[in-house]
């Protein structure tokens, strides 16, 4: 059976708002990601002192969870807790691995899966094949998007 859905187009606002010494500065960043197929949106309860996979990468199908990597285009996660900080741990097709701190209402954004597990030399040798989070105390809602072209 032929789909009947119509890739669309995916827009990515960033804007940034500040004031130092009673000057105000705006910056708005747009980009728009076209022939999109799949958009992935969803809140999760991460346990207390508890890591759960959340993104698998390391397929050529799609599935629960589970997204081709050749297809990934824009991922965001947002921590929703106000007090308490997550951790966002990455494995790479070459099995390495790297954790980054998401502080408390903040977010994680990338655009591609593409990754190198040492010092850049020129090219990517290795794309990202497992998201997992890990709650440093509490529990907490996470938010995340995943859009595949």
């Amino acid at each position: 059976m032929a789909s009947s859905l119509t890739p669309s187009n995916f827009q990515i606002k960033i804007k940034e708002e500040h004031i130092v010494k009673g000057i105000k500065t705006l910056n708005e960043t747009y980009f728009t990601i076209g022939n999109v197929t799949n958009v992935d949106r969803r809140i999760v309860t991460i346990p207390p002192t508890t890591s759960i996979d959340l993104i698998n990468v390391n397929g050529v199908d799609p599935g629960a969870g589970t997204f081709p990597s050749s297809s990934m285009k824009y991922v965001r996660i947002s921590n929703l807790d106000t007090s308490t900080s997550l951790a966002v741990s990455f494995t790479s097709s070459n099995d390495d691995r790297w954790s980054m701190e998401c502080l408390p209402t903040s977010s994680l954004m990338f655009s591609s899966p593409n990754v190198t597990g040492s010092e850049f030399a020129g090219t990517f040798t290795d794309d990202i094949t497992n998201v997992a989070l890990y709650s440093l105390s509490s529990s907490l809602d996470v938010e995340y998007v995943v859009v595949n072209a």
